[in-house]
């Protein structure tokens, strides 16, 4: 074995000589050296060393047990302590600075009383969810020395935060009053209590480390926790809420609505406004307060509809916690209907001025006013009367009157009117002297002046009198026309409400038309006369003039160039007139008119029929038509300028054709070509 003399201390590099840096030790060993008996030497070689100790360390560095260096056996330095807060953990300690050989590890749950040992000599020792505080060393032993141990280190394990229970709270009206809150059940210390006003968004800290808390008088809803940690390296935990909930204090409100309704027939809402807390219901009283009966309504309005007699109303009303309170009385009177009465007390003055009393009965309510109209109604002069009774006095003119009633909230009601009427005597006047009509052909006007009243209307007799028949006419005219017999008229005035009064009828006498005969109809030949023979009652006139010996006798000599129709006009005493007619037809001995040879039936409004100048005084005449072919197209006796070139109904095409004109008892024809042009 290798020997080494303690009583000579060598310098570090002579022991080393010429050993490479990175082979020297680079901090002290702890070491336990020998004496030259081979006794452990007391104390611990930390940061000098003799060159004994200094040199076995050295041994034991470079060749480990191979050295065979008689050094002492050193359990070295444990580390890897940690505190855990869950049973969930892991990880190792390692043991550095030993010399000798790790023989094993030991564990301890009871803070090194017992130890127990690990198999495992490696400088790391692992742990895994360890569920309690474990402590742990190393067993080191260096050749024939005694083992060593370790120091000691330890994986403390602390239990979980938890909260606990806080006790205390509740619902409280208005305020909750001095109190005390209390923890229980926690695990770890208080580090301080919070609370909350604002539902927990919030929270503010009370410096409290204990596991009660006082408080005063609490207004506001509020939460209280405390908040409790194990371990100043344990996250910490909040106990359950104690929650104080304050109710305001209950306020029954006011009722609003209205005081006053009518009996025939009501409706409308009550309104509560101004409260705190919840609606219970409402309630209602036929009998001043005496007997409520409920009314299942939660909200803050109640309807009433056809109240025949007072009632009152009321709500309950209760906050959250809080002793339920009611509202005042509400009372609803119920106003009989409105009655506007009977008035009585007018008249009819004619003649003279109105002086008396209207008076008003049978009326229900209060007499608002009475009015007065002096144009039937259309505007009203306000009276300032409330009595049942109104004087007038000298009225000259007509004046109607009524009364306003009103019973309480009723509508108001109005009385019958009652006129007052004051007017002239009526007078009918007069109409226009009579007259007379001719039959069926008349229209004339009938005018009345100086009535006073107004006129009512218009009366008619065909019947001399005997019975009428109205006319409406409320003018001062009558219009007549085309009376065929002999008619009456008359027309009735009445002044205000006076006496109604009747016109003398005046009498409108219907005679019968003039006779008149102009005569028979005649013919003639151009250049001869006729005397026309007519006839009648009354001055005769004919017309036209023209040809005429004298129109104004009944039997003028006529001489007429062409066809013409003389009417006969009579008229007689009575300026009633009759006509009749007759009719001379001249007819011409040669014709001479022009016959035209092109016409163009195209629908333009031009041209568009065959055209013989003078044809129509030749009415027996005959024409005929014939195309290039010799084929008859077209013939008509009387013909009147007629013809748009068409046979059968179907039109002729356009091109050149032939006509005969045959005239009755001459042998003389006319003859001619005539064009059908419908494309010009």
């Amino acid at each position: 074995m290798t020997h080494i003399n303690k009583s000579k201390a060598l310098p570090l590099r002579s022991l080393f000589g010429k050993l490479p840096e990175r082979l020297l030790p680079k901090t002290a060993l702890p070491l336990k050296l020998l004496t030259e008996d081979g006794k452990p030497s007391k104390g611990w070689a930390k940061t000098k060393f003799n060159s004994t100790a200094l040199l076995c360390a050295l041994f034991f560095f470079l060749f480990g047990a191979a050295g065979n260096c008689f050094c002492q056996s050193v359990g070295g330095t444990t580390t890897g302590a940690l505190t855990f807060c869950s049973t969930s953990n892991s990880g190792f300690v390692t043991v550095t600075g030993y010399v000798g050989n790790i023989l094993n590890w030991q564990s301890s749950t009871n803070g090194g009383v017992t130890w127990n040992s690990n198999v495992n000599t490696t400088p790391n020792q692992t742990y895994f969810n360890l569920n309690q505080t474990t402590c742990y060393r190393a067993i080191v032993k260096n050749g024939a020395f005694p083992p060593d141990t370790s120091t000691i280190v330890c994986i403390s394990i602390s239990s979980q935060s938890f909260g606990g229970t806080v006790s205390g709270g509740g619902t409280f009206c208005a305020g909750s009053g001095a109190g005390t809150l209390t923890l229980t059940g926690s695990t770890g210390n208080v580090i301080y209590w919070q609370y909350s006003t604002n539902g927990g968004s919030s929270w503010l800290t009370i410096a409290n480390t204990s596991a009660t808390l006082n408080y005063t008088n609490i207004t506001q809803n509020t939460l209280y926790w405390a908040v409790v940690q194990s371990d100043p390296g344990c996250p910490a935990d909040t106990s359950t809420q104690a929650s104080f909930i304050i109710d305001p204090a209950t306020v029954p409100g006011t009722i609003t609505g209205a005081t006053t309704v009518c009996a025939a027939g009501n409706s409308g809402n009550l309104t509560l406004s101004g409260y705190t807390g919840a609606i219970l219901g409402w309630e209602s009283s036929i009998n001043s307060g005496g007997v409520w009966t409920p009314i299942s309504n939660g909200t803050a309005s109640e309807a009433y509809l056809n109240l025949t007699q007072p009632i009152w109303y009321r709500a309950r009303v209760k906050s959250g916690s809080c002793i339920a309170d009611t509202t005042a009385n509400f009372v609803i009177n119920v106003s009989p209907a409105t009655v506007g009465g009977t008035l009585s007390g007018g008249g009819v003055y004619c003649g003279v001025p109105a002086t008396g009393t209207l008076t008003l009965a049978g009326y229900f309510g209060t007499i608002s006013s009475w009015a007065s109209s002096a144009n039937n109604g259309i505007t009203w002069i306000p009276i300032a009367n409330t009595t049942a009774a109104e004087n007038y006095t000298n009225l000259s003119v007509t004046k109607w009157y009524k009364v306003i009633v009103q019973s309480g909230s009723c509508l108001a009601d109005t009385s019958n009117i009652m006129i007052v009427s004051v007017a002239p005597q009526t007078a009918a006047g007069t109409i226009a002297l009579s007259s007379t009509a001719c039959l069926g052909s008349n229209l004339d006007t009938l005018l009345l002046s100086g009535n006073i009243g107004n006129i009512t209307g218009w009366i008619s007799s065909v019947n001399s009198g005997v019975s009428w028949s109205p006319i409406s006419n409320t003018t001062s005219s009558q219009i007549y026309s085309g009376l065929t017999q002999t008619t009456w008229y008359a027309a009735i005035v009445q002044s205000g409400a006076c006496s109604i009064d009747t016109t003398q009828h005046v009498i409108i006498t219907v005679v019968a038309q003039p006779a008149v005969s102009a005569g028979n109809d005649a013919a003639i030949t151009q250049g001869q006369s006729i005397v026309l023979g007519g006839s009648g009652t009354g001055t005769p006139l004919w017309s036209p003039a023209s040809g005429l010996s004298d129109p104004s006798v009944f039997s003028p000599t006529a001489s007429p160039n062409s066809t013409v129709s003389y009417i006969l006009t009579v008229t007689d005493i009575n300026g009633c007139i009759s006509s009749d007619t007759i009719v001379i037809t001249v007819t011409q001995s040669v014709f001479r008119g022009k016959v035209s040879n092109l016409f163009t039936p195209n629908g333009d409004g031009i041209n568009e029929y065959w055209y013989i100048e003078g044809i129509q005084n030749f009415p027996d005449c005959e024409v005929f038509v014939y195309n290039i072919y010799g084929k008859e197209v077209y013939s008509k006796k009387g013909y009147n300028n007629d013809w748009q070139g068409t046979y059968n109904g179907a039109e002729l095409p356009d091109g050149t054709y032939y006509y005969i004109i045959k005239f009755e008892n001459s042998d003389r024809i006319r003859k001619g070509s005539l064009d059908i042009l419908r494309s010009k």
